[in-house]
């Protein structure tokens, strides 16, 4: 509904909280046609909240152009549920991607690097909660996600990886999925991208943006299990 009518409702103070950039829905893509209806309901709710709580600094940048109470609260993990477990080892390097169907487009930044990479060793993709693309030279596995074997499917990756397109969407995310696979122990390549630059170090992972980052990376990793 319009900002308006939601602030009619919101008669006591309230706290808003983002994790993704919500305010791009109505005034970019599919939903462009609303924005005379909807494309600055966002502003309006951020503007009237006694605080905001941006997921990453590039969403609390954002709300300071409207409201000057904003704080920056990181996605996380309960490290309790989040773990290494003792697994067999893979017969197959394993690379490992958790995401939607809405977010699988990102892959196919992949295409070509893990392709040439087949070439040269045996690569297996683990593909969770959307349908794998066809990659020449490597096995693809799609695998449905569920909350109930999230972790041990991370469990299974040798490498988890987190491509993305460096546009306004992307730069919001919070790299909730590169911390999931981090805090089972499990290493990381990702695109120098928003949050991915925040999280993701020498000591546990790498950053790769062309075809030959991503190539040098994964094999690299490959031959480096230790």
């Amino acid at each position: 509904m319009p900002g308006w009518i939601e602030s009619f409702f919101l008669k006591k103070p309230y706290i808003y909280d983002f994790d993704d950039a919500f305010y791009l829905k109505y005034n970019k893509g599919k939903y462009k046609f609303l924005k005379p209806f909807l494309g600055s309901k966002f502003k309006k709710i951020i503007k009237n909240a006694a605080l905001v709580s941006a997921g990453n600094k590039n969403l609390a940048n954002f709300a300071m152009k409207y409201n000057e109470n904003v704080i920056i609260l990181p996605s996380v993990v309960d490290t309790k549920i989040y773990q290494a477990q003792e697994t067999a080892p893979n017969n197959v390097f394993t690379l490992g991607w958790i995401g939607s169907p809405s977010t699988a487009i990102y892959l196919d930044q992949l295409k070509r690097p893990l392709s040439l990479l087949g070439k040269k060793i045996p690569i297996r993709l683990l593909v969770i909660g959307a349908e794998a693309p066809v990659i020449d030279n490597i096995y693809v596995e799609s695998i449905p996600w569920s909350l109930k074997d999230e972790v041990e499917l991370i469990n299974q990756f040798d490498v988890g990886l987190m491509p993305l397109i460096d546009d306004e969407w992307s730069r919001g995310k919070c790299a909730y999925k590169l911390i999931q696979c981090m805090a089972c122990g499990v290493c990381v390549i990702a695109s120098p991208v928003g949050s991915n630059t925040d999280v993701v170090n020498d000591k546990c992972g790498l950053l790769a943006e062309s075809d030959d980052d991503w190539y040098d990376a994964i094999l690299m990793l490959s031959q480096n299990p230790n």
